[in-house]
């Protein structure tokens, strides 16, 4: 055996043991059918303390609201994701790190915005998200420039590394944020894919496919939004992330495109995003980009692992073929996680055409993912 895997309960042992426990924990499909039966907030409460949840909502006082059930159990979670990477070690810690970089990523262009709309950095604060703060946050807003932003607020943190293409001393103002926001994730989702890529195996698997579809989904809302905007097309081909299935031939074609018609001609080339913009509607009411690339997002991925013991010189051989494999509907006994209340609510339905256009990337519509609005 490799040694990796005769220290493997050393190191890992004990979050394994956390992990099992946490899936057995899930909430069932019958909780879900019991919570829809609920009538109350109050009656959603008594059935939650039935559940791995327990008491968590025995702080609050009535009456009891959706954004108080939302802040606890968003404050749970991030308890549980803090506790996990503060006992994980290499690359596992490396790996969580990664996770929380887009939520500060967030929230620096959250609170950036807010200086610029002279808000207080007080109740900006209170709208970031738990996973992506930093010391050095309430600083954000004394940055007139990238550089200044680097020098004086990010150098100590996991995201000066994203900042080598990011270095400008063009003063911040809205056109300059966006185009921020989106270098800094161009630079994050290349290097996680990169880790992933590096690291291989089942982790290579299941994660360079999510990533590649991140990097595209963005690609294709970078160019959607930069329509009619002061964005040149070669400075719209800059802020593609190059990790996913459109690079390098798609990119340069989405970098041309001039409208949404010859933004469907460039995803006609790719299987898995031609029937995307097949469903888009016409402007009648029917679904935005955003809502097909979220049901495509929010299709469960299921990792179908086969294990066949054969027989081999020196003893059996375990043979593991993993695949990947996307199911249309969840089965009857799967379980849904139930964090998945704490991250971004679905937006809502909009023409992609007419969709509005607050920045050159629309909000990341992940599950438990996505941080907070300005």
């Amino acid at each position: 055996m490799e040694s990796a895997e005769l220290s493997f309960n050393v190191d890992h042992g004990y979050l394994e043991g956390l992990v099992r426990g946490c899936k057995a924990g899930l909430l069932t499909r019958q909780d879900y059918a019991n919570l829809v039966q609920c009538e109350t907030l109050e009656d959603l409460k008594i059935h939650l303390q039935t559940t791995d949840y327990g008491n968590f909502l025995a702080n609050q006082t009535s009456p009891l609201t959706v954004s108080k059930i939302d802040a606890e159990m968003r404050r749970k979670l991030c308890g549980e994701f803090e506790y996990f990477r503060n006992h994980s070690l290499e690359p596992l810690s490396t790996f969580l790190t990664y996770m929380t970089c887009s939520y500060m990523i967030d929230n620096v262009i959250l609170l950036m915005n807010g200086a610029l709309q002279k808000k207080a950095v007080r109740d900006m604060l209170g709208k970031c998200h738990p996973l992506g703060r930093f010391t050095e946050m309430e600083a954000v807003n004394v940055a007139e420039t990238a550089s200044d932003l680097f020098r004086a607020v990010l150098v100590e943190t996991p995201l000066a590394p994203f900042f080598q293409d990011c270095m400008s001393e063009n003063t911040l103002d809205e056109l300059n944020v966006e185009i921020l926001r989106n270098k800094l994730y161009k630079s994050y989702l290349e290097a996680f894919y990169k880790f992933c890529k590096n690291y291989g195996d089942i982790t290579a698997e299941i994660m360079c496919p999510i990533l590649e579809f991140e990097a595209d989904r963005r690609a294709f809302t970078i160019t959607l939004n930069s329509f009619g905007t002061e964005l040149s097309k070669d400075d719209r081909e800059t802020l593609y992330p190059t990790c996913g299935l459109l690079h390098p031939e798609g990119l340069r074609l989405l970098a041309q495109a001039e409208d949404f018609e010859q933004m469907k001609r460039v995803a006609d080339h790719y299987g898995v995003y031609k029937p995307l913009f097949e469903a888009v509607g016409d402007g009648s009411g029917g679904k935005s980009l955003e809502d097909v690339f979220y049901e495509r997002e929010a299709v469960p991925l299921r990792r179908v692992l086969c294990v066949r013991e054969a027989a081999g010189a020196g003893g059996a051989e375990r043979r593991v073929d993993r695949r990947v494999h996307l199911a249309a509907a969840p089965d009857e006994d799967q379980q849904l996680h139930p964090h998945s209340v704490a991250g971004a609510s679905r937006p809502a339905s909009q023409s992609a055409r007419d969709s509005p256009r607050p920045g050159l990337s629309s909000p990341r519509v992940r599950p438990s993912r996505a941080g907070p609005e300005a």
